[in-house]
This record gives C-alpha cells, structure tokens and sequence, in this order.
C-alpha cells in the first residue's frame, strides 16, 4: 500500500503510538497500586516479580514514547514497543482463553471483566501491526541507505 509508504501517514502513525505509550505509561505510573492489582489478576507472574514490573515497565513506555516523539533511538524504541506489544498480547490471549475477567491496567484501572479483556486484545493487535510496520519501514530505509 502506497499510503502506508507516505513519510507523512508513517509520522503520523508514529506520533499516535507515541501518544498512546506515554499516556499509557503515565496512567500507571500515576497508580502503581492499581497497575499492580491488575497485573496480579492476569495469575501469570509470581507474586514477587509483580512490583518491579508495575514500577519498571511505565518508565520504559513513557521512554520508548519520548524516542518516538524526538527521533533519537526510534528504531530501538519500535523494536522494545513492538516486543512489549506482543507480550501484552500473549498476557491477554492467555486470560481471555482461560476466561478470567480481567482489566488489562493499560490505561489506568477499570472494573475486570472478560469483555473488557477481549476490548483490549482487539486493541492492542493494531498497536502491534503499527508497530510492527513503523519498525519494519524503519529497518529497510536503513538497508536502503546502505546500499
């Protein structure tokens, strides 16, 4: 597709997954609590590793969104998205499957519930298809460069 090439539609896409991270990571930074809670019902990590990942993982999605914004380490910065996207993908295929209602704690907290899982599964497939595409687009300008 022609228009998924323009530099413009590809700077727009990146500021809008710009946006989402940092307001992504934002939300839970402001409530680690919540973050926590909602992970915690995902029953996918142990109890011990969940607090370093609530407290570590807004800091990375506010960062990643930052190199988004200014440039600096995009390729990098759409690489760690694109794999983060895809965990939170597996995380949420998981609950769905085992029908456990859950809120996903992406943007801040929400009553859990299966729907809602389902809501944010759907979601965070075209997060990871722009993503991957941003980073893809990103990757071959550079071997074009080299050539």
């Amino acid at each position: 597709m022609k228009l998924l090439q323009n530099r413009w539609v590809l700077g727009l896409i990146r500021w809008a997954l710009a946006a989402v991270f940092l307001y992504a990571g934002g939300s839970k930074l402001a409530s680690p609590a919540n973050f926590s809670d909602s992970m915690a019902s995902f029953a996918l990590l142990p109890h011990g590793l969940i607090p370093w990942v609530a407290l570590g993982l807004p800091p990375f999605e506010i960062l990643a969104g930052l190199c988004l914004v200014s440039g600096f380490q995009r390729r990098a910065a759409l690489l760690g998205l694109t794999g983060l996207t895809a965990v939170f993908l597996l995380a949420l295929g998981s609950a769905v499957v085992r029908g456990i209602p859950v809120d996903c704690g992406c943007f801040g907290s929400g009553a859990p519930s299966v729907y809602a899982a389902w809501i944010a599964f759907g979601r965070d497939i075209l997060i990871f298809a722009l993503a991957a595409m941003l980073y893809r687009h990103e990757v071959f300008s550079a071997l074009k460069g080299l050539e």
